[in-house]
């Protein structure tokens, strides 16, 4: 267990935060108590919430680190954005609640003026929570965690929180105790702004959303630059936590066998994960047409077409053998190309005469619009 605190730098900054957050609320609710700040003790609730959001984080955190498994073959990134949602709303209700809070104290006129005691958590909290917050984002960003990043901001809306609560004290020691809640509806309002950016952006994540425009005109320039492709589309991409998974089509040429698209499309995968940061899979579908705006689908596959071809080679005596027969499809027709190896002895005349022949045959094939023969010159 040790161990793996030690090793997960995650793990390790949401355990720092919540001991920050118990410590913190802890403080704040007793300056504002003994302070006299209705303020100091709304914020401090406000670190309650913090404290139960970093359990939330660290629970939904280490779910999106566990590996892929049978049940869960994409992996567990998405416990992260779903943890990234949930602490999103519980900034959205704090920011309620504190906006809540100071309407109250103005609907009754209940102001008080608060201590230096007050005053003196306020900055104490400030400064932690603004550490709290650049640690814990530059540990999310590394690790590309949504639910860290989501974490840190809630942070540094605490420390926002903590702002508005020092200059209501502030104000309020000076001979202005109505700007003690003024200042803390503001602040409610902007801890509610950025809750809301935190739910948008998981609930974004969980809906798949696509790569920025950007992102995918980096992804076309890298992908129209390799060798063999002609152009891409149908791109899709979707987030799983930290991770991005991708479907993209590319277009080869059409005379392009099995395996060299097979090579194209392995070139493709292997450039776009060297190239963009945690892509967790690339399914690359090879097209030799654009099929965009029609479905290409050949009834007759080649089976069927070697079944009715086959006879129609063997009964002339001089094709010895049949060597290579192959279909392609392209814009809904069907060519049928084969290599044939003759009789030796055979005039050029002749060789054209059965050649073309066998051609006119082959053509009559009802599934077959177009006929490509080859001469099979292998010696051995």
């Amino acid at each position: 267990m040790l161990n793996h605190l030690k090793n997960n730098p995650g793990v390790r900054i949401i355990l720092v935060g919540a001991l920050a957050n118990l410590l913190l609320a802890s403080l704040k609710i007793a300056g504002g108590i003994f302070g006299k700040s209705t303020a100091m003790i709304a914020d401090g609730f406000h670190s309650v919430s913090d404290l139960l959001t970093d359990v939330v984080v660290l629970f939904t955190h280490k779910i999106g680190q566990l590996p892929a498994d049978e049940n869960h073959p994409y992996g567990h990134g998405r416990a992260e954005s779903i943890g990234a949602a949930l602490v999103g709303a519980v900034i959205i209700v704090a920011g309620i609640g504190l906006a809540y809070e100071a309407l109250e104290i103005i609907s009754t006129g209940a102001f008080k003026t608060p201590r230096i005691l007050a005053a003196g958590a306020a900055v104490l909290s400030i400064i932690i929570n603004e550490l709290l917050f650049r640690c814990t984002r530059s540990v999310g960003e590394t690790l590309k965690s949504p639910s860290l990043i989501a974490n840190a901001w809630h942070h540094r809306s605490d420390a926002i929180s903590s702002i508005a609560a020092l200059i209501g004290i502030g104000a309020a020691m000076m001979g202005y105790p109505i700007m003690d809640p003024i200042a803390a509806i503001i602040v409610a309002v902007l801890v509610a702004k950025v809750g809301y950016d935190i739910v948008f952006t998981g609930l974004s994540d969980l809906m798949d959303t696509a790569l920025s425009e950007k992102e995918t005109t980096r992804l076309e320039n890298s992908v129209n630059s390799i060798s063999g492709v002609i152009r891409f589309h149908s791109l899709r991409t979707r987030k799983i936590g930290s991770e991005v998974l991708m479907d993209i089509h590319i277009l080869v040429d059409r005379e392009a066998s099995v395996t060299e698209g097979h090579q194209i499309a392995e070139a493709v995968r292997r450039k776009i994960i060297r190239e963009f940061e945690n892509i967790q899979e690339v399914l690359v579908h090879v097209d030799t047409e654009d099929d965009v705006d029609f479905e290409p689908i050949y009834w007759t596959g080649r089976k069927e077409v070697c079944v009715l071809a086959d006879p129609i080679i063997a009964s002339f005596p001089e094709v010895v053998t049949r060597s290579i027969i192959r279909t392609h499809y392209y814009k809904g027709n069907t060519l049928l190309e084969l290599a044939v190896k003759l009789k030796e002895g055979l005039s050029p005349e002749q060789t054209k005469t059965v050649l073309r022949q066998l051609k006119k045959k082959l053509d009559g094939i009802e599934s077959v619009d177009e006929v490509r023969i080859l001469i099979d010159a292998n010696l051995d």
